[in-house]
């Protein structure tokens, strides 16, 4: 589910249903698609040669009866307040190639391009390539609402709002997750072919052609120490932090600051 490539003519969706915007826009119901996928699990036991197992199952089926529905309560229990929530207070206003794909980050590129030709990215686009970068940069998060509702044909907004302000931008405080989901380019190179043909170099720091995603992931954690240090699930990134040289912690904190300066040309 977390994979990504630029290869294929399916790299936009790969092993994704593409069934969201049917479900979101109640042209298929929740229980049928439980029902169908059930059926096929049930039909691939009499089958060894078309198995389905028991975790690619329950997986898909967790993502409809739970967490979309997990998703669906948060919102109309939190609403209209939750609409107005920035818990990081990041007011920095979305670049513009979030509507153009012109960037020479060959991730957000692939992840724009696609979101603009097709109106669809699978989740760890959205939730590990755009919505992170725009996390770390500190983007307005009412912007990033505002661009998931006009990109994505399934983005209704009692499902879109909880999962980018809340899963993707930690902007209601962890309402939804007990964790900023925050990744350097490290991430992106392990899950993806992305990072091969880049302008940047995902496995530099703070040169010239340092991929942009890890200053500013160290940059974003120390904005934030007073939060997240003493979580449990990013206690052990501050330990590495407290680890480093105190140049190397210049060094990354000054190419941050220098891409978050010149963000539109990145």
């Amino acid at each position: 589910q977390d994979a990504m490539t630029q290869q294929g003519e399916s790299r936009w969706s790969l092993y994704h249903s593409r069934i969201s915007f049917a479900l979101n826009s109640k042209i298929l119901s929740p229980m049928q698609v439980i029902d169908a996928a059930l059926r096929r699990y049930q039909a691939s036991e009499q089958s060894p040669d078309n198995p389905v197992d028991l975790a690619q199952i329950e997986g898909f089926i967790r993502q409809i009866l739970g967490w979309r529905e997990y998703v669906r309560a948060v919102y109309w229990a939190n609403m209209p307040s939750y609409a107005e929530r920035n818990a990081l207070d990041a007011q920095r206003d979305l670049p513009d190639y979030f509507w153009t794909g012109n960037t020479k980050m060959a991730c957000m590129k692939q992840a724009i391009d696609q979101s603009l030709n097709y109106a669809y990215a699978h989740h760890i686009q959205r939730l590990m390539v755009t919505g992170n970068f725009a996390m770390l940069a500190g983007i307005d998060p009412t912007q990033m609402d505002q661009w998931y509702l006009g990109i994505y044909i399934d983005a209704i907004e009692w499902v879109e709002m909880p999962n980018t302000r809340g899963m993707s931008q930690f902007a209601d405080g962890g309402l939804i997750a007990t964790k900023p989901y925050a990744a350097s380019g490290s991430y992106i190179n392990k899950m993806s072919d992305y990072c091969k043909d880049c302008h940047y170099k995902v496995k530099e720091r703070f040169t010239e052609q340092a991929c942009p995603f890890n200053s500013l992931y160290w940059h974003f954690m120390q904005r934030h120490a007073d939060k997240f240090s003493r979580n449990p699930r990013t206690a052990m990134a501050y330990r590495s932090w407290d680890k480093m040289d105190d140049e190397v912690k210049k060094a990354l904190l000054s190419r941050a600051e220098y891409y978050l300066q010149n963000i539109e040309s990145l």
